[in-house]
């Protein structure tokens, strides 16, 4: 995510040294999380390189189910340190479940449990967040507050709440100590990092990566960010039927998100007991909001998770959590789109050069190519009905075993389009680029302004 073109509230420090006096303290101060990362990645890392002599000169055919069995083994191994680790370390796990290219399969659908990772906490050990951000007094600011969550997540957790005017509203509030273990694994993380530069496959740059990691969980950790996101994000120009959260600015703080309480039921609760019609409604709408919001505001909500999704009995969607934007120039949006439509059999056009221009890095030899442009001619078969996740599967996969190195932003939009496509497919809608092109009728004035684009 480029950062140029707005203001990010980070408190961590990305400029300090490696190893001072603090950080030795940190490092001390969680050395049990910290022995079990090393322990666990130098196990990792020395099986691999035991493998990689054993069948050093063997053909691919010799060897690959062997790679096979161990990318099994290390990803459990994985999978247990992050989960016993918790806190950035699942967000690690979280971020890499979205990156087939980049990893195994095995790792995939070894860290895919841990997306959901999110462990409810008692209401009494937030109290102390609530008064550092709102004061002593905060209960004063409100006639009652639910202690029981309606929503957790990794570094947060939901409640419900009524202002002392009168307004309902949910309460954001951060988990308490997430700051302090952020910091801790910050240097772990650098230090792992820069241990497996260059003893890892492929091009994979790891130093990089992790500080991606690093800078976007920073970003998480500051409200502000999302409060601002939340405020750009609802000044856009959507469809009326596609809603945004009202803040409660007065109550935002770094560590506590307020916004009007939303009445309406997850969107997936409400499709599994809606009628065909109306599931199809509910996602043409939502499927071309995020169209619009890729096409032509060049900036969406990248965490499409189901949770974010709220449907009002006015057949509204409210789209929630703005922690995590992306962002893409115009021509990213060219590039990305024209690939995947040729992808998908819509459309014409070299693939080889698609992906140079898109910005994929590597050397795309021909078997790589030969293996995308075989999928490409089984999507124009009439009797093959390939969704596009399916699509943005095939690639990512097919792009890690060639070691091709793809652009972050169109991991992100993969993701985003992935999830949509999943909906559409389980209800049956078909996927569709243009917005206002997802089988919703369309009122004139929608009709003009698709004409004029």
């Amino acid at each position: 995510m480029s950062n140029t073109d707005f203001e990010v509230y980070r408190e961590f420090s990305f400029d300090e040294p490696l190893i001072n006096l603090r950080k030795v303290k940190q490092l001390w101060h969680g050395r049990s999380r910290s022995i079990r990362a090393i322990t666990t990645v130098i196990r990792i890392e020395r099986s691999y390189a035991r493998l990689n002599k054993k069948t050093k000169g063997w053909p691919k055919e010799q060897y690959k189910s062997l790679y096979k069995e161990l990318h099994l083994k290390n990803a459990d191994l994985l999978f247990r340190l992050c989960k016993n680790n918790g806190a950035t370390w699942v967000k690690l796990a979280q971020f890499l479940s979205a990156r087939p290219d980049i990893l195994p399969k095995a790792y995939i659908e070894a860290l895919k449990p841990l997306q959901n990772e999110n462990r409810r906490i008692p209401f009494a050990t937030l109290v102390p967040v609530l008064q550092e951000e709102l004061g002593w007094n905060w209960r004063d600011k409100f006639e009652w507050v639910d202690e029981t969550p309606i929503a957790t997540a990794s570094i947060a957790q939901v409640h419900k709440a009524r202002t002392k005017e009168g307004i309902d509203v949910a309460i954001k509030i951060q988990q308490p100590h997430v700051r302090d273990l952020f910091d801790e694994d910050f240097t772990i993380f650098q230090l792992l990092s820069r241990a497996l530069r260059g003893r890892l496959p492929g091009n994979l740059d790891i130093e990089q990566m992790v500080m991606a990691l690093l800078e976007m969980t920073a970003e998480e950790l500051d409200f502000r960010n999302e409060e601002r996101n939340t405020r750009d994000f609802g000044a856009l120009k959507h469809n009326p039927r596609i809603r945004v959260p009202v803040l409660v600015e007065h109550l935002c703080t770094k560590r506590v998100i307020v916004t009007e309480w939303i009445t309406g039921s997850r969107l997936v609760e409400h499709l599994d007991r809606s009628n065909k019609e109306e599931a199809k409604d509910l996602l043409s709408v939502l499927q071309d909001s995020y169209m619009q919001q890729i096409t032509q505001f060049g900036k969406f909500q990248a965490d499409p998770h189901p949770g974010n999704f709220l449907v009002t009995p006015e057949k509204e969607i409210f789209i929630v959590d703005y922690g995590t934007i992306g962002r893409l120039t115009p021509e990213e949006t060219m590039n990305y789109s024209m690939l995947i439509m040729v992808l998908l059999g819509h459309m014409e056009g070299d693939i080889g050069q698609l992906l140079a221009k898109a910005g994929f890095q590597g050397n795309i030899d021909n078997s790589t190519l030969e293996q995308l442009s075989q999928y490409v001619v089984r999507t124009k078969k009439p009797t093959q009905k390939v969704q596009v996740e399916e699509v943005i599967a095939q690639l990512l996969e097919t792009l890690q075993e060639a070691n091709i190195v793809v652009p972050d932003q169109f991991v992100a939009l993969g993701r985003v389009i992935g999830t949509l496509g999943g909906f559409m497919q389980t209800y049956k809608v078909p996927f569709t680029w243009i917005p206002g092109g997802g089988g919703r009728k369309k009122n004139k004035d929608e009709q003009g302004q698709q004409a004029a684009q």
